[in-house]
Parts: structure tokens; C-alpha cells; sequence
């Protein structure tokens, strides 16, 4: 008998230790809905009815609560509750916070173009294509920048506060051309106008020109030239030749000679010549002919590009 007592004794102490153990793994959370009776829903599952209150026991730890009534706006809140439990007012149909309005900002074209070529525009340094182009901005400054080949870039701040027009004017990029020569008042043409004389220096915009410099008594320089950068250019002039001819007649000579030219000798500036048709330079010069014992002589003075013919004449002259 008393065995049975001490089995029933230790049976009720295990079951007020489990209950007090479930009661500790638990928490109370309280409702009050501002009208009832309204759906208590935590994690998306039904937990009651609060009319107008519900009381139930949850495991600590956070939740996101939902309390609605048919008809009126639903009750939502991020809840936490600790191990000693947690009151939760709902009140329902209460005036919703709503964000203020936002006001809509007002759009303004840019236009944007450019006097060069396949010139790339960016905008606050995105890039927007090929000028011309609109590009729709709020009201502000803007940075703008435009690149072309062969040209200074650009670089400008823009205000906008309306719709605007902006014609940019890109500088082409330039090298320093410098030409010397040996002659010095040589006139300079660069694609076939003149430029200036010798020593000449100028700032030329990228790219190719046709450069000819002409002077007097010299032949013309002609050259095609590309100007990238600083640039130096040392020109050697070539002087234009005169050319003197020896014409001898052949009544001078005896028909038993067959080379009669083969006995005449010819002096240029006391050099014996080859051919007695020569060239040379503008100026003073001595031409000799020697024809056995017979020697002529002459001083000539010649100009560039023109043609001199000497002639012996042999005359006797009767006294």
C-alpha cells in the first residue's frame, strides 16, 4: 500500500515539473484590438480572435503581427516578445502615415553641337553619342565635354533651368612648322597660296598640305608635308643651269678629216670638257676652244635657264 502511495507521489511531482517546464518555454502575448472581433495572425498563422482581446502563450522572440477586421485597414507591426510577454494595442481603422508626395521634377532640353566632325559628347562624364544630339536633363550645371579627332578638347559647365542650346566651338589642333632654306626671300606656298618668305614660321592645324618654295635662278621645291606636331624643315635649293653649246660650221675643216670635232679641244673654267654641249651654273665663266696652234677664248657671262651657242668665226681680213 505504501508502495503505491510513493509511485503516485513521484507521478504528480514529473507532471508539475513538465507543466512548470512548458510554462517557462513559453511567453504571454496580449491583443487589445480597438474593435473586435478581429483575426491575430503571427508569422502568417491564425493564432485567435481578440473581441475586443486575446491572450495566448508564444515562444519568446520576434514576430510579424497582423491584426484585420472585415471592412477595416489591417493592423501591422514587427513585434519582439521577451520571456516575460508582451501587450500589443491594435488599433484598427486608424488613419494610415502616408509618405508626403513627391513632386515631379520638370525635364529641360540640352542641345548640344559642335562645328567638328564626329565629335563624342559626355554628359557629367557619360558618354551620349555624336553632336548633334538633345539630351533631356533636370534643372542644374551640367558638365559637358566633346573630344573630335584633330581638335583641342572641350571642356564647359552648362546651367540649365530652360531649355538650352549649346554650340560648342572646338579649336583645332595645331603644330609649329619652321622651314629654312639657302636662299634667303624664298617665297613659301602652301597648297598653292602663298604663306610667306624665307626664314618662315607659322602655327598649321593638323593634317596634310602641298608645300612649294620658288625663287629666282633655282628650280622649285615641291613636297607633300604632314604637320602632327612641331616641325623643322631645312630645304637645299638646287640652282637652275645655263647651257652654252660650241657649234663649229663644218666648212671649216678639210674633207679628208673624218672627226674634224675630234681635233678641237673645249675649256670650261680651264677644265676640259667631255661634250661640247655643257651646263652650268648662273654666273661668269671662261670658255676656251684649242684647235691645234689656234686658241679662242672668251669670258661669258650666263643666267638660269637660258641657252648660249658659241660660234667661231674665222675671217680674214685683207688690209
Amino acid at each position: 500500500m505504501n508502495r503505491k502511495i510513493h509511485l503516485i507521489t513521484m507521478f504528480c511531482l514529473l507532471f508539475l515539473g513538465a507543466a512548470g517546464l512548458f510554462a517557462q518555454a513559453t511567453a504571454l502575448l496580449t491583443v487589445e484590438a480597438s474593435e473586435g472581433p478581429a483575426q491575430v495572425i503571427l508569422n502568417g498563422k491564425l493564432m485567435g480572435i481578440a473581441n475586443p482581446k486575446y491572450v495566448g502563450r508564444v515562444s519568446p522572440g520576434t514576430y510579424d503581427l497582423l491584426v484585420r477586421k472585415t471592412g477595416l485597414p489591417e493592423f501591422r507591426q514587427k513585434i519582439t516578445i521577451p520571456a516575460g510577454g508582451l501587450t500589443v494595442r491594435a488599433q484598427l481603422g486608424a488613419a494610415q502615415v502616408l509618405p508626403a508626395p513627391q513632386p515631379v521634377k520638370q525635364l529641360f532640353t540640352l542641345s548640344i553641337s559642335a562645328n567638328a566632325p564626329n565629335a563624342q559628347v559626355s554628359v557629367n562624364g557619360a558618354p551620349m553619342g555624336n553632336a548633334p544630339i538633345n539630351v533631356s536633363v533636370e534643372t542644374g550645371i551640367y558638365r559637358v565635354q566633346i573630344s573630335a579627332p584633330g581638335y583641342e578638347p572641350y571642356d564647359a559647365n552648362v546651367s540649365v533651368n530652360n531649355n538650352t542650346n549649346l554650340a560648342a566651338t572646338l579649336k583645332q589642333q595645331a603644330g609649329k612648322l619652321t622651314i629654312s632654306a639657302n636662299v634667303i626671300g624664298a617665297e613659301v606656298y602652301l597648297n598653292n597660296i602663298k604663306a610667306g618668305v624665307i626664314p618662315f614660321t607659322t602655327e598649321l592645324p593638323f593634317g596634310s598640305y602641298n608645300l612649294k618654295i620658288t625663287a629666282p635662278g633655282y628650280q622649285d621645291y615641291v613636297a607633300g608635308i604632314v604637320v602632327s606636331g612641331p616641325q623643322n624643315i631645312i630645304i637645299n635649293l638646287v640652282p637652275l643651269m645655263a647651257t652654252v653649246r660650241l657649234n663649229i660650221s663644218d666648212r671649216f675643216f678639210g674633207k679628208q678629216h673624218k672627226n674634224p670635232m675630234g681635233l678641237i679641244d673645249f675649256y670650261v673654267d680651264n677644265i676640259k670638257q667631255k661634250d661640247f654641249t655643257v651646263s652650268v651654273v648662273p654666273g661668269t665663266h671662261n670658255f676656251k676652244l684649242e684647235f691645234g696652234v689656234i686658241a679662242l677664248e672668251t669670258t661669258l657671262v650666263v643666267e638660269a635657264g637660258k641657252t648660249y651657242t658659241l660660234e667661231p668665226n674665222f675671217v680674214l681680213t685683207v688690209k
